[in-house]
């Protein structure tokens, strides 16, 4: 667990060169598949820009793309700092986080969240 926060500190790092940083959610968060999750950040020279979000799994370093949640057209501007998506897809029990960054952007340019729990029935 140690080297998998190293690693995530390495990736919130990155925060100040995306110019997002992720408030919600956060490791005291708690998704529920069916329910609503909610996603929180503060951007800087946001304005204009369209921002996507994805759900991620695994360990910072090589984690796994679950969902973009802003698929199918439904991207978000940068500047909102709020996103709900609901119902919540049904995927199975663990540790999940979230990234955001303007469409396209390099991974070391997303806002990346803490590790939070997801809560589900779905298999992998």
């Amino acid at each position: 667990m140690k080297f998998s926060l190293a690693a995530f500190a390495v990736a919130i790092a990155s925060v100040t060169a995306a110019n997002i940083t992720v408030i919600e959610p956060w490791g005291q968060s708690t998704w529920n598949a069916g329910g609503s999750g909610l996603v929180h950040w503060s951007a800087v020279n946001g304005a204009g820009q369209t921002c996507e979000i994805h759900l991620l799994t695994g360990q910072a370093t090589n984690a796994t793309l679950v969902a973009n949640l802003t698929a199918n057209g439904h991207t978000v501007p940068c500047d909102y700092t709020k996103a709900t998506f609901l119902p919540l897809p049904n995927y199975p029990s663990g540790q999940y986080f979230v990234r955001i960054g303007p469409v396209g952007s390099l991974p070391e340019q997303y806002g990346y969240s803490n590790y939070f729990n997801y809560v589900g029935t779905g298999s992998a």
